[in-house]
């Protein structure tokens, strides 16, 4: 009689995108009591220096009006918010699909060929976001 071998779960899959997951649940907490918290994050430095918008300006707006349920005023003051929280949804999935269903991790040399790739991509969409919100930053 054969006798299945036990699946072997990978833990890897789950801790980066789950200590994401708690980074980004931690700035929507405070982005919702936002209004009532002591201090105000100062005035971007960047866009004072040049009075070009960084690549993060128009994030706390986008953060709140995505917590207030205003997907689009969220988009519009920083699409880079929307795409990540959405990327991390899938990375979320994905990460645990593959340890429920005891998914070996790939040899070190394909993990590096796809975290150069997945660098490449995420500067891509960084510079996308940046002429995004030098075109259209209210």
């Amino acid at each position: 009689m054969d006798q299945a071998l036990p699946r072997v779960r990978h833990v890897q899959w789950l801790v980066g995108p789950l200590v994401t997951l708690v980074a980004v649940l931690g700035l929507l907490l405070v982005a919702r009591f936002y209004d009532r918290l002591p201090v105000r994050p100062p005035e971007c430095g960047f866009r004072q220096t040049t009075g070009l918008p960084c690549l993060g300006c128009g994030g706390t707006r986008s953060v709140r009006a995505l917590v207030s349920g205003d997907v689009i005023a969220s988009v519009t003051f920083n699409p880079g918010v929307v795409v990540g929280i959405v990327i991390l949804l899938v990375w979320i999935t994905t990460g645990s699909l593959r340890y429920l269903r005891g998914v070996e991790p790939p040899p070190i040399p394909e993990q590096n060929r796809r975290l150069k790739r997945n660098a490449v991509i995420a500067g891509v969409l960084f510079l996308l976001n940046w002429i995004y919100l030098l075109l259209f930053l209210p």
